[in-house]
């Protein structure tokens, strides 16, 4: 249950009482009208009102059963029971019509200014809400001209230990009911006796909730650390020597764990491929769609396939394994470190940098759409000289769309400034320095998303 809602329709109404009541469906309720009625009124509702605690565990049906007893005992249109909670409180009226012979199922709101007028006087004042029709009365000129089907009211607080947990009220449709001293005393018996129950029940009802919601979040974390162990198995765990190069990456998850990947691997003794892939959503279904790219480009990255055909390769192997919507931006690079050479294919990712040796720097941006999408797309491949002193840097959104408390982005052109000034050094230097200015620039605001950097630049001493 909805934590502040309370109340639903009473379907029967006549389920929910003890044997020995009377089914309402062929019997008016009379209306206590004389002393005599009130003892009998009293033991009958407590009573009732124990058997009905002693059946039922849970607040609503012990709810739908008071506005049902409290309408029969009042001869009353309808009752109302309002509870208040942390979280809010709502008021709907299960709706008996004393004009038939039997129940009108349904249930309704309040207008928000019969609620706040109520619930406020009996909040301010000590004892019970009479009116004969509230429309009229001098204390409310506020609800002078409101459209509503309450016009003769009675309303008493429910009270625990002296504080007011909520209200309950019956009322007429017709104005002019002059609400006597006994129908005061048979209602104060029915919101004295059942305050401490419903509250009890309330407390049981949040208890149950706030157990479920742990529950929950243990699931959730769960499901974190599996995604996280899952992504972080994917990713190597020492740098890789590239001739007179050195490839290192880092993945930083987010609390929120998602897709990212990288990845590098020598192809023979004198090419390699670097890539990096973000998946679109979080959690569990992402780290496994981007294990499945993992896998599918390790079994078919045998050095044959140009870069171009392994990328169709994976997309057709992605589709048929993301759920619908799900897609995986991506970037695989050959690097031939022999012969000075770069191949690519940019399916949809950021764009990566290459930063030649005299400091300009290049986007690398042939390819196409991003994997998952549609099989059988085509895809470009781009080539670009890899010479003594050039690197590349390839980077998630994680990096590049952090913002700090004001909501700004951190921005590539930040990013490509540093690497444009820092890029000639090692690859761990590098890493360092991106890492360290996104967080400096992140300030107190939280991290968002996975962060992910893979640098290819001369190793130290080269």
């Amino acid at each position: 249950m909805r934590r502040g809602a309370l109340y639903t329709k009473l379907s029967p109404a006549h389920a929910l009482l003890p044997r020995e009541v009377p089914d309402p469906m062929t019997q008016v309720p009379p209306t206590p009208s004389t002393p005599e009625a009130l003892p009998q009124g009293e033991l009958e509702f407590i009573t009732e009102l124990c058997a009905v605690v002693a059946e039922q565990s849970e607040l609503q049906p012990i709810l739908d059963w008071l506005v049902y007893k409290s309408t029969r005992l009042m001869g009353a249109d309808e009752c109302s029971i309002k509870l208040l909670t942390a979280a809010g409180d709502t008021a709907k009226t299960i709706i008996f019509d004393s004009r038939r012979s039997g129940i009108e199922a349904g249930s309704r709101s309040w207008a928000p200014a019969v609620k706040a007028s109520v619930m406020g006087f009996l909040l301010s004042q000590p004892g019970e809400l009479a009116s004969p029709d509230l429309l009229a009365d001098p204390r409310f000129p506020g609800l002078k001209s409101l459209q509503t089907p309450v016009r003769a009211l009675l309303a008493l607080p429910l009270k625990v230990d002296g504080r007011v947990t909520g209200m309950i009220a019956v009322s007429n449709a017709q104005p002019g009911r002059q609400w006597t001293r006994h129908d005061v005393q048979l209602m104060s018996i029915v919101a004295s006796h059942s305050a401490s129950v419903i509250e009890k029940a309330r407390l049981r009802v949040e208890a149950e909730e706030k157990r479920r919601l742990e529950l929950e979040r243990e699931a959730m974390e769960k499901d974190l650390r599996l995604a996280r162990d899952i992504q972080m198995r994917l990713v190597p765990a020492v740098p890789l020597a590239l001739g007179s190069w050195r490839a290192e990456g880092r993945l930083v998850p987010a609390k929120q764990v998602g897709g990212d990947l990288y990845d590098y691997f020598a192809l023979d003794d004198r090419r390699a491929a670097v890539l990096i892939a973000d998946v679109s959503g979080k959690g569990v279904p992402a780290a496994l769609l981007v294990s499945t790219v993992a896998s599918t480009v390790r079994a078919f990255a045998d050095g044959r396939l140009a870069p171009r055909t392994l990328v169709e390769q994976v997309n057709r192997a992605t589709v048929r394994s993301s759920a619908a919507g799900k897609f995986v931006t991506f970037f695989y690079a050959e690097l031939d470190h022999a012969q000075g050479r770069l191949r690519y294919v940019n399916a949809g990712h950021n764009f990566p940098r290459l930063r030649r040796a005299s400091g300009e720097v290049l986007s690398l941006e042939a390819g196409g759409t991003p994997l998952g999408l549609f099989e059988g797309l085509p895809y470009e491949e781009g080539e670009q000289p890899f010479a003594s002193g050039d690197a590349l840097m390839l980077f998630s959104d994680g990096i590049s769309e952090a913002v700090d408390g004001f909501n700004q982005e951190y921005g590539e052109d930040r990013l490509e400034a540093l690497w444009k000034q820092h890029g000639a050094g090692p690859p761990a230097a590098m890493l360092d320095l991106v890492y360290d200015d996104v967080i400096r620039f992140r300030g107190a605001a939280p991290q968002n998303d996975d962060m992910t950097m893979v640098v290819v630049s001369p190793a130290a001493g080269a």
